[in-house]
């Protein structure tokens, strides 16, 4: 049986492994049980890519899956531009480009190649600030760090190898909920 990881885990293990757990744990239950008002934001804004569909003419690809065998992960874009093959993954509030992001687009751009649509440039989008940030495309030493990266996630022991980061921890949606920590985050 082959194993894929969603896309988002690429940027969520860098922020804390233990929330891709808790996230599980409670992704059927309500929301509102965890979510703080960031992550309320940015589902109301990811909400209108999130459908998958063509528009502008059957100019932009928004909010389509993608697969990459090669990578083992699965996930969805934001937009893709057909004409231009621009591919754009957009964030509320960019303010720095961590590295769980660029592995994000990474497998973004490498998935979208594998299905047969060529990409020519990767860009980050704040939403807040409408600005776009074009980045380059990965070379081979980041390829392997991605695929690195891929691994250690799929053989990560969620139970023996939490390390707790006090700042990551105030910020995290999880905190209330999570028994590594006595931290709240700052949004409760």
């Amino acid at each position: 049986m082959e194993f894929f990881l969603p896309i988002s885990y690429l940027n969520d293990f860098v922020f804390c492994p233990y929330s891709i757990y808790l996230h599980q744990v409670y992704d059927n239950n309500f929301t509102d049980t965890y979510s703080a008002k960031p992550q309320e934001q940015g589902k109301r804004v990811h909400s209108k890519v999130d459908r998958p569909h063509l528009k502008n003419s059957k100019r932009i690809l928004s909010g389509a899956y993608v697969i990459s065998n090669r990578l083992g992960v699965y996930g969805k874009i934001d937009q893709y531009y057909l004409k231009e093959r621009k591919l754009v993954e957009r964030k509320y509030n960019l303010k720095k480009i961590f590295r769980g992001y660029y592995y994000q687009i990474w497998a973004q751009y490498l998935a979208l190649e594998e299905m047969g649509h060529p990409v020519d440039s990767l860009y980050f989008q704040s939403i807040k600030k409408n600005e776009r940030v074009e980045v380059e495309k990965p070379n081979s030493e980041e390829l392997n760090e991605l695929r690195t990266h891929i691994k250690t996630i799929a053989r990560f022991d969620f139970e023996n190898e939490i390390k707790i980061n006090p700042q990551k921890c105030t910020h995290c949606i999880y905190a209330s909920l999570c028994d590594k920590t006595n931290k709240d985050h700052v949004y409760a």
